[in-house]
C-alpha cells in the first residue's frame, strides 16, 4: 500500500466523493502534502478520526447500506476494524 496517494485515488479506496475528500484536507480533517506542481497526496498512514467520519455518515434507511459500504472500505484503507 502506497503512503501517499492523490485525492481522487483516496477517493476511489475510501468510496468517499472527491468534493469530500477535499473538503477533508481544506479542514484538517484528513494530513496531506503538496507537491512541487500544486497536487495534493493524503497521507494514507496518518489517523483519521474514524468516530467523526462516523458522525458524518447519513443513516437514513435509503442510504444506511451505502454509509455501510463506505465506511467499510474506509476501515479497510485504514486497516482497522469497526
Amino acid at each position: 500500500m502506497k503512503r501517499y496517494v492523490t485525492i481522487a485515488e483516496y477517493q476511489r479506496q475510501t468510496g468517499l466523493s472527491y468534493a469530500t475528500v477535499r473538503h477533508m484536507c481544506n479542514t484538517g480533517q484528513i494530513k496531506y502534502i503538496t507537491c512541487e506542481g500544486g497536487n495534493r497526496k493524503i497521507d494514507t498512514m496518518s489517523g483519521v478520526d474514524l468516530k467523526m467520519i462516523i458522525e458524518r455518515l447519513d443513516c437514513s434507511d435509503k442510504k444506511l447500506d451505502k454509509s455501510e459500504k463506505l465506511l467499510t472500505a474506509l476501515c479497510k484503507q485504514l486497516n482497522t476494524n469497526v
